[in-house]
């Protein structure tokens, strides 16, 4: 059991990296799990990096899957990352504005005047707005 939690927390320790790489922080909420429930965090984040790796869809199109997920279930961290990945693995500005649209469309209201903020703001940072 100490080989997997300790292998878990080295997991975890990596996956506080990616994030502060990526993000120039690390949440508090997200080190208080890494620091407190790695056994769950590890899995996570292996589960993520084998969805969304190279298969019958590129990583650039299931980043842009997941920022429409993210955007249609609120997630604000979600689609900050998502939109940061989107755009680190080559989707353009119009491309995520078409899937902002896609969101709209299947959400409503919410997916033009809520869901929308949060990525405009990380376009906004990446000086694409």
């Amino acid at each position: 059991m100490r080989a997997v939690a300790a292998a878990a927390k080295k997991v975890a320790e990596e996956f506080k990296k990616m994030v502060k790489e990526k993000l120039g922080v690390v949440p508090p909420h997200i080190e208080a799990m890494c620091d407190n429930a790695a056994t769950v965090v590890a899995p996570f984040v292996r589960m993520y990096g084998a969805a969304m790796g190279p298969g019958a869809l590129d990583p650039k199109t299931k980043e842009l899957i997941g920022l429409a997920l993210a955007c249609a279930l609120g997630c604000k961290h979600c689609m900050t990352w998502h939109t940061i990945m989107a755009l680190e693995h080559g989707a353009t500005k119009e491309e995520i504005f078409e899937v902002l649209g896609v969101v709209a469309v299947m959400t409503g209201g919410p997916g033009i005047v809520t869901w929308s903020e949060t990525v405009i703001e990380v376009l906004k940072q990446k000086g694409l707005l």
